[in-house]
């Protein structure tokens, strides 16, 4: 599948529909910084949602202009400054991880609330200095880690309420290596920090959201790259393999495959009297607990009905940040795993996780 029908697909599955339009998010003027995948998917979602996209800022000024076209934004621009001169409510950040900080620092001393996509930033010490300016301005800031807000692992969470868990097993598999359809960034470690970043992240911060956020306090990692050795520009590895433990007691085991024709997010919980399995290719859960067996599908939306866009919208339209599942502080215990994980990989040995503060 080609990444334009991809793409299509994604908005589907995502976007508010018309009956969800929200009159209270109309008077929220929105910027988005990033004018690929990520940028067309999030701002379609901010449009139906009711909220306005205003301004468009690509360093590709021909993207900037096409999406502001397709958005009908006031401005489209490859230069920051201008771009922080519109008068904006919030922004999408949809950049590579690379070059967040300087965008996240300037929105912070204009007090403009921020949703990143993930991870939160391209290393922990970066993200030490964005949490900074983010808790001196007083912005609500949202990280894009949106498995949070996917009806499964909300239930998977309920499930598990009064049961022991003592392992987890996760499993991300994707075609990146097979039709090289996605951003060439995506492939390339200096850019996008390796599959360990760009995709098992959102397993490995699910994996805490369930369990009610413990941080991970140690984690050993291995990669291979073994397919498209022609291909010397691409750096990534297509083969991950990670065991962590985290501070309450759970070992977590996961796997990442960039090569594999039939994409996947999988998850499996194993405690004392329960054992369960959350199939995102299928929409199902089943499994046992306390000896019996069940099977039931995926609920059709979260208690909240929000997505991460939506919520992050809620919450700045309102001031609440109890909508946010994953505001940026908490984002940072999920980006000093992958950290630890990334320099696992590299020194082929043990890592111990860095706390955040």
């Amino acid at each position: 599948m080609g990444i334009r029908k991809k793409l299509k697909k994604i908005i589907k599955s995502f976007s508010k529909k018309k009956e969800t339009y929200d009159e209270s998010l109309s008077k929220l003027r929105i910027g988005v910084v990033g004018a690929g995948t990520q940028g067309i998917l999030l701002s379609e979602i901010v449009e139906s949602a009711g909220a306005k996209v205003v301004a468009i800022h690509d360093r590709k000024i021909v993207k900037a202009r096409k999406l502001s076209l397709l958005r009908n934004s006031n401005l489209a621009t490859d230069n920051l400054e201008e771009f922080f001169k519109v008068d904006m409510d919030g922004i999408l950040v949809c950049t590579v991880p690379k070059i967040r900080k300087e965008i996240i620092k300037l929105a912070c001393k204009k007090n403009i609330h921020l949703l990143i996509e993930k991870p939160p930033a391209y290393n922990l010490e970066e993200g030490r200095e964005c949490l900074n300016e983010i808790e001196k301005s007083g912005i609500i800031s949202s990280v894009g880690f949106q498995l949070r807000y996917e009806p499964r692992y909300e239930r998977v969470k309920e499930l598990i309420q009064g049961h022991e868990i003592h392992l987890i097993r996760t499993v991300c598999t994707v075609d990146y290596y097979l039709n090289f359809a996605m951003p060439d960034w995506f492939l390339k470690n200096e850019a996008s920090g390796g599959p360990i970043a760009e995709q098992a992240s959102h397993l490995l911060d699910v994996t805490r959201f369930i369990l009610g956020n413990p941080k991970a306090i140690k984690v050993s990692s291995f990669g291979l790259k073994n397919m498209a050795l022609d291909k010397k520009e691409f750096t990534a590895e297509n083969s991950i393999q990670l065991i962590y433990q985290l501070d309450n007691g759970v070992i977590g085991v996961h796997t990442n495959h960039c090569g594999q024709e039939r994409s996947c997010f999988d998850l499996e919980l194993i405690g004392p009297r329960i054992r369960i399995t959350a199939n995102a290719t299928d929409k199902t859960i089943h499994g046992v607990i306390n000896g019996k067996k069940f099977s039931e599908n995926t609920p059709d939306e979260t208690q909240h009905g929000l997505n991460k866009v939506t919520a992050w919208l809620k919450a700045i339209s309102t001031g609440n940040n109890e909508y946010l599942q994953s505001d940026y502080l908490d984002s940072l215990s999920t980006q000093s795993l992958i950290d630890a994980a990334i320099k696992s990989r590299k020194n082929e040995r043990i890592e111990s996780v860095e706390p955040v503060k």
